[in-house]
C-alpha cells in the first residue's frame, strides 16, 4: 500500500488508515464464523492483531504519510450486520488498549482513535463507555469517531430521518473530555437518483453547522462514498469515475 499512500500524501490529503477484522483472521479463516467468537478466541486474535497494527505502523511512523490510525469498524454494530464484525465492550475495550501499547512502543506520535460507532447517540454511547472500562489504566485512544448516518442540522429533513447531529455530538463528547471527535463515515445512504444537488445541499449544511457550532471539537468528517459504486453510499463520482457536479466540486471545497 506504501506508494499508493505516498501518492494521497504527496496530494495534500490527510490518510486515515482502518483496521478492522479483515487485517488479521478473517483470510486465515482460524476465527470463522465470527459470531462464534468468544473473549477466549477475542483474546488471541487481539495478540495477533495488535502486532501486527505495530508493525504496520512502524512503517510509516515519522514519515508524514499516515495522519492518524483507526482501531476496528463499528464494533457497537448489532451481530451479524454486513458491514462490520461486532464484539462485546469488554472484549474490544481490551483490543483496543493492547493495541495502543503495541502501536506506542514504535510510534508516540500518531492519533489512534477508536472505530467508528454506529449504534446512536443512547446505545453508541453507552458501548464507547463500556470500553473505556474496560481499558487497562494509562490507555486511551485520542479520540471517538462515530458515523452520524441518517442524521443533519434540521429536522424532518429528508436526509436526516434519524434526528438531529447534536444528539451525537452531545452524546460522544462529554465521554473523553478535552479530545475531538472524529466523523470518519457520514454521507447518504440507498439513494443513488436523488439530484446531486441536493445531496450538496445537505453536505453543505452539514459542513458548515458543524463549523460553527462545534469549533476545534471535530478532527475529521469523512465521506461516504468517493464514488458511487462503493456499497450503498452516495459517491463524489459516478459509476464511470467521473465527477458527479456540482457535488464533486463544491464538496472540495467545503
Amino acid at each position: 500500500y506504501k506508494p499508493v499512500l505516498e501518492k494521497y500524501a504527496r496530494a495534500g490529503l490527510k490518510v486515515l488508515l482502518v483496521f478492522t477484522h479483515q487485517t488479521y483472521g478473517e483470510g486465515k479463516n482460524e476465527f470463522w464464523p465470527w459470531p462464534s467468537m468468544t473473549t477466549d478466541k477475542w483474546r488471541a486474535l487481539t495478540a495477533r492483531f495488535a502486532d501486527m497494527v505495530a508493525r504496520i505502523a512502524k512503517q510509516y511512523a515519522g514519515q508524514n504519510i499516515v495522519h492518524a490510525l483507526q482501531i476496528w469498524n463499528e464494533m457497537d454494530a448489532p451481530m451479524g450486520a454486513v458491514a462490520s464484525v461486532p464484539m462485546p465492550p469488554s472484549d474490544y475495550g481490551y483490543l483496543l488498549a493492547e493495541t495502543i501499547k503495541a502501536v506506542r512502543r514504535v510510534d508516540s506520535v500518531t492519533p489512534i482513535i477508536s472505530g467508528g460507532h454506529t449504534g446512536g447517540p443512547q446505545n453508541g454511547g453507552n458501548y464507547a463507555r463500556a470500553t473505556l472500562k474496560a481499558m487497562h489504566d494509562g490507555f486511551r485512544p485520542d479520540g471517538l469517531a462515530f458515523h452520524p448516518y441518517g442524521r443533519g442540522t434540521k429536522l424532518g429533513e429528508t436526509y436526516a430521518p434519524f434526528g438531529h447531529i447534536d444528539d451525537e455530538m452531545q452524546a460522544y463528547l462529554p465521554i473523553l473530555p478535552g479530545r475531538p471527535i472524529w466523523i470518519t463515515e457520514w454521507g447518504i445512504l440507498d439513494r443513488d437518483f436523488d439530484p446531486n444537488d441536493a445531496i450538496m445541499k445537505y453536505a453543505g449544511d452539514f459542513v458548515s453547522y458543524m463549523k460553527m457550532r462545534y469549533p476545534g471539537q471535530v478532527a475529521a468528517m469523512i465521506w461516504y462514498a468517493w464514488a458511487m459504486s462503493m456499497h450503498n453510499g452516495y459517491g463524489l463520482v459516478g459509476r464511470e469515475d467521473q465527477p458527479l457536479e456540482p457535488l464533486f466540486s463544491r464538496f472540495k471545497a467545503l
